[in-house]
């Protein structure tokens, strides 16, 4: 990751099968980790984890625990489809048609074809349930340091919260092939442009 040019730390995402309540799930993480220059001005561990049922790619459980400069919060949150609810910390809220959370939604629309001028529309569930609108923008060609792709470019855009927080664009680059890995994110923040460039793909054991 780079801010304005400087190296600013890793952002690392992985998928693996696991279990949840003696359940198969699947388990998606996110962290994000400054580097030590970076450090030394606004220090970043950022931890999101999601588990989701293999069967209909509902979410089940998400945490997320974030240390952002002296900003240190976590927050938990556990679905209820019978009863439609989904608890924040211990209190409920309603889920409407929502069935996924910001982590995973990212994972979900990696398995659809995003082909067409339409948006993607999903339901994710944030505190709050809102909509995710997701332009399908270009075919564009990337270089990172883990190679050259040919990519796909979408932004998801929503009044609720998103990976890199509530109300902030975020330009995603997928592979434009049945993987759809990210090998490029952006956003623009308050004190420069974010930019993510994908360094390496590992297959867990």
């Amino acid at each position: 990751m780079t801010i304005l040019g400087v190296a600013g730390g890793d952002l690392t995402l992985s998928a693996r099968t696991a279990e949840l309540g003696g359940h198969p799930a699947w388990k998606f993480e996110l962290s994000a980790v400054s580097n030590d220059f970076l450090s030394k001005f606004f220090l970043v561990r950022d931890y999101m984890v999601s588990w989701v049922n293999p069967g209909n790619f509902h979410t089940t459980r998400f945490e997320k625990h974030t240390v952002e400069g002296k900003r240190v919060r976590d927050e938990l949150m556990e679905f209820d489809y019978e009863s439609g609810t989904a608890k924040v910390d211990g209190v409920s809220h309603p889920l409407e048609d929502a069935w996924l959370d910001t982590l995973s939604s990212v994972y979900y629309l990696r398995t659809l074809p995003l082909q067409g001028e339409k948006p993607v529309t999903l339901n994710v569930f944030s505190g709050e349930t809102h909509t995710l609108v997701v332009e399908v923008q270009a075919r564009e060609r990337i270089v990172t340091p883990a190679g050259s792709f040919a990519t796909v470019r979408v932004e998801p855009k929503s009044t609720g919260a998103s990976l890199i927080g509530k109300g902030k664009n975020l330009v995603l680059w997928l592979t434009d092939d049945e993987r759809r890995i990210p090998v490029q994110i952006k956003s623009k923040l308050k004190v420069g442009t974010l930019i993510g460039k994908l360094k390496a793909v590992e297959r867990a054991p």
